[in-house]
């Protein structure tokens, strides 16, 4: 769902409300995204994605597929 800075600054509550149900808000301005209103559910899920991003694992504790993934890749090649 995407909506105009100009009408989302209109009609917030509105939009509040909507959220929770949408999940994420798009806000627009000159026909291009400025941003993004996220229900507390989506932000819970961003803040969790971008913690996992910095977790270290050990190659050990890796499971055979994602080794098997690492070690048959082809780092010259920009990816498909």
């Amino acid at each position: 769902m995407a909506q105009s800075a100009n009408e989302f600054a209109r009609r917030f509550t509105t939009f509040r409300e909507q959220v929770q149900s949408a999940g994420v808000i798009e806000v627009t301005a000159h026909n291009r995204t400025i941003g993004a209103f996220l229900s507390a559910r989506e932000h819970q899920h961003c803040l969790d994605m971008k913690k996992r991003e910095r977790e270290v694992i050990k190659t050990p504790d890796m499971d055979d597929d994602t080794m098997a993934l690492i070690m048959s890749a082809e780092y010259s090649k920009a990816a498909e």
